[in-house]
């Protein structure tokens, strides 16, 4: 006769635990695991948000979403959901950062010449992945007057101060016509 008993009242306790009612803190939204620093001008994708309210999984809608993958900047994604009279919001942030340094090739020149001869700088052309302007910096000099091997640095520099450098090596020889 106990067996009955106990079950009915085992049966109770979870029927009544099982209506009571939802407050606001059974309600949860979290952030799914992601990636949420991303290199300018690459693919971001949103991992996104899930939502419960008990064992109930709720939908979860986007509201906002500030991210702009061409430009570097935190930016924002808020997430929503609702559970009868209860919303519920997170954010993520996604930092767009340049980590990248520019691209830079020698343009083709002239880089062996004989003493006397004129000279003249080829230079670089540089490129970035944020398509913005970079900073080109030219360091050493060329003296025709003598022989040797002489180094100009051009130094590269993106707006987010990441800097490549590349070298042309000038060689000014004797001419062994003049001689």
């Amino acid at each position: 006769m106990r067996k009955p008993h106990l079950m009915l009242v085992m049966m109770l306790v979870f029927l009544l635990v099982g209506c009571t009612p939802m407050t606001a803190e059974d309600v949860k939204i979290e952030l799914k695991p992601g990636i949420d620093t991303v290199e300018v001008n690459s693919a971001f994708v949103d991992a996104g948000a899930k939502a419960t309210a008990g064992w109930i999984s709720l939908s979860v809608t986007v509201v906002e979403s500030t991210v702009d993958v061409t430009a570097v900047g935190i930016y924002l994604i808020r997430y929503q959901c609702t559970y009868k009279e209860f919303v519920k919001e997170v954010v993520r942030y996604v930092a767009v950062i340049d980590e990248t340094p520019p691209e830079v090739l020698l343009n083709e020149g002239v880089d062996t010449l004989f003493v006397g001869a004129t000279w003249t700088d080829a230079g670089v052309t540089a490129t970035d992945n944020d398509g913005l302007p970079v900073t080109i910096s030219v360091t050493g000099s060329v003296l025709t007057a003598f022989a040797g091997e002489y180094i100009i640095a051009y130094t590269v520099t993106d707006t987010s101060g990441n800097e490549t450098v590349v070298f042309r090596y000038v060689n000014v020889l004797h001419d062994p016509d003049q001689e």
